[in-house]
């Protein structure tokens, strides 16, 4: 009879052989063998993820499964997840690494506080992993109430601890598998891991937070909603709203709460630099969430004006040559 893993460490991936091996190498099994397990889905990458795959298998306890044609992000998120057999799964970026003492960590307080949801910080990284900060949730186990749940979301530095960064939080896996038709009707969000995880909370499910940063978060791939001023900040608006209504019944006070977040998240500052980047029409495309989650009237009303008589130019222009001034080299000093 097989012994069930406590912990799954779950990597959805696609075209990141080089960074996928780092994050492989990252996992320190030692003495941990019948504890944990790591899966992986390969959504149909055309690079040599196999291989490296096929070289870690001789050094982790590793499984994967090679999907036939890309299925998409969401999907393949829960593909890793129904292919796990932990208690717990960690969802884990293929980009993402380790630190040295993480997988024990983990371990130790899933066996410790036996939570249904484990969340912890990390720490962000440009891509060549360079440290720049560190991001993490207070220590403590946090009330199921909305009140409690929205105090404490309210009180993340960013967007990223609300669960969006799926490296930063594990969870136990009929969590997940219970809600399967809540999980599919959520494939297309780009959130599907945090959805999942705020709807198992809000019918009750345990939290337990530590300090603890136990990933390394790489900062700098370029994606479609990155790499264009607005977007990612329409598709976070949307999802909060989506969370707040469907989740959490459009309680007020997970507006207040979430909306401290999200507006630390996307400053007033950030808002008017997508205005001037030609990203005005994403931020009209979410007037309302934005408005609910706290935002002046006044400053998205002037946005719109300041197009309108064409002076927005003007404004970056002017970040333009604020951003140029802080970034400014000093000589070097030979």
């Amino acid at each position: 009879m097989t012994v069930r893993p406590l912990l799954s460490i779950c990597i959805p991936t696609y075209q990141r052989e080089g960074f996928l091996r780092e994050c492989l190498a990252s996992i320190d099994a030692a003495g941990l063998m019948g504890d944990i397990e790591v899966v992986v889905s390969d959504n149909a990458s055309t690079d040599r993820t196999v291989d490296v795959l096929e070289e870690y298998a001789a050094k982790l306890p590793l499984r994967w499964i090679i999907q036939e044609t890309n299925i998409g992000a969401d999907r393949n998120f829960d593909a890793v997840v129904a292919l796990a057999g932990g208690e717990y799964c960690w969802l884990l970026g293929s980009d993402d690494v380790l630190e040295p003492d993480a997988v024990s960590k983990m371990v130790a307080a899933l066996r410790s506080q036996t939570p249904d949801i484990l969340h912890f910080g990390y720490v962000q990284t440009d891509i060549t992993l360079k440290r720049l900060y560190t991001a993490s949730p207070p220590t403590g186990r946090v009330g199921s109430s909305p009140e409690a749940l929205a105090d404490y979301f309210g009180s993340m530095p960013n967007l990223s601890l609300m669960f969006t960064f799926m490296s930063s939080f594990a969870f136990r896996r009929r969590l997940w598998m219970d809600r399967r038709a809540q999980v599919q009707a959520w494939v297309g969000s780009f959130y599907i891991h945090m959805l999942t995880m705020h709807a198992a909370l809000a019918d009750g499910a345990s939290l337990v937070a530590t300090s603890d940063c136990l990933v390394l978060a790489r900062g700098g791939n370029p994606n479609p909603f990155n790499t264009v001023p607005g977007r990612f900040t329409a598709l976070d608006a949307t999802t909060m709203k989506r969370l707040i209504v469907d989740i959490y019944s459009d309680a007020p006070v997970m507006w207040r709460g979430i909306g401290r977040t999200f507006r630390r998240t996307y400053t007033t500052k950030s808002l008017i630099y997508i205005a001037a980047n030609g990203g005005l029409h994403y931020l009209r495309d979410v007037m309302d969430p934005l408005l609910r989650l706290g935002y002046s009237p006044l400053l998205l009303k002037s946005l719109i004006a300041l197009e309108r008589m064409k002076l927005l130019g003007l404004v970056k222009r002017s970040l333009d040559l604020r951003r140029a001034a802080r970034a400014k080299i000093s000589p070097k000093v030979l």
